[in-house]
């Protein structure tokens, strides 16, 4: 009995570990399909260029950048009987060019276009009058005009060269797409604003009222003193006429009254004086876009 209790153990313990070596086997499959769901969920390399075209036309850099575009006018019906075939190689060649050039087609009249025309040379001799110039309606653009003699030229050199022509052309393409592009900037952007309105310094020194209402209190005050003087002095006896007595006290109060008043209305004038000096009003003019008027300014 005491060597069957170890062999059923032993048996426990190896029927225990059969099944914990197979559980693993379902997990093992169930751990890459858990792991793989993640992976198609969140398509990290298609979401960015799903919305990386919005997302650069929606950048201001992006936008604000300048885009030269232009249309291709082939005029060969001068050409004689080549024409066609000049047309129709021109027109490959030339459109290949712009978008090598990155020049992308008109797509309105305000845009420019290329024209370029191809006639026979006059008379017998072989060759073509080659011409060329960027046009926005039916004005060229600057000098962008030209015209060349291709004598003895062949189909294919006739083709060569307005193909020169026209790369001769992008650059004015490029200059008139930069000015468009200054133009609608400077038209969109916000008028400057106005300068505000500054009040004028007080003027220095002191006005007509001020320098009045100074001397009246220069005067008055002295003859304010002076009348207070003659008031209070007490009267004495005439030496002429014992009898009557001098005083000065009527002739100190009249003296002490206008002394008075010139101190009171020296001391208003100046007043007034300061006060007007503090209150400076001035108009300025005042211009913005699509008004004009004036502005007031000043201290109170």
């Amino acid at each position: 009995m005491a060597q069957a209790v170890p062999k059923a153990y032993r048996g426990l313990s190896l029927v225990c570990a059969l099944s914990v070596a197979a559980l693993p086997s379902a997990p093992v499959h169930a751990a890459p399909a858990a792991s793989a769901s993640p992976s198609t969920s969140t398509p990290a390399p298609a979401s960015p260029t799903s919305v990386s075209s919005p997302a650069r036309a929606a950048d201001p850099a992006f936008a604000g950048e300048t885009i030269a575009r232009a249309s291709l006018a082939i005029d060969t019906n001068g050409a004689g009987p080549a024409g066609p075939v000049i047309h129709e190689r021109l027109d490959e060649v030339g459109n290949r060019q712009l978008r090598r050039a990155e020049v992308l087609p008109g797509r309105g009249p305000r845009d420019p276009w290329i024209r370029v025309t191809v006639r026979a040379l006059p008379g017998d001799e072989p060759g073509y009058v080659i011409g060329s110039g960027l046009y926005v309606g039916d004005d060229p653009v600057g000098d962008s005009v030209h015209e060349t003699e291709c004598r003895l030229c062949t189909e294919g050199e006739a083709v060569e060269r307005g193909t020169a022509e026209i790369e001769r052309l992008v650059p004015f393409v490029r200059d008139f797409a930069q000015a468009e592009r200054e133009a609608r900037i400077k038209a969109a952007a916000p008028p400057p604003e106005p300068p505000k309105p500054e009040a004028p310094p007080p003027p220095k020194g002191l006005g007509g009222r001020g320098k009045a209402g100074v001397a009246l209190l220069a005067v008055g005050g002295v003859g304010f003193f002076v009348g207070l003087g003659l008031a209070v002095k007490p009267p004495r006896p005439d030496p002429d006429m014992p009898l009557y007595e001098i005083s000065t006290r009527p002739a100190g109060a009249i003296t002490l009254s206008i002394g008075l008043a010139a101190v009171i209305t020296g001391a208003v004038l100046l007043a007034l004086d300061r006060k007007a000096a503090q209150r400076r009003v001035s108009w300025l003019p005042s211009v913005g876009r699509g008004s004009a008027g004036l502005s007031l300014a000043g201290s109170f």
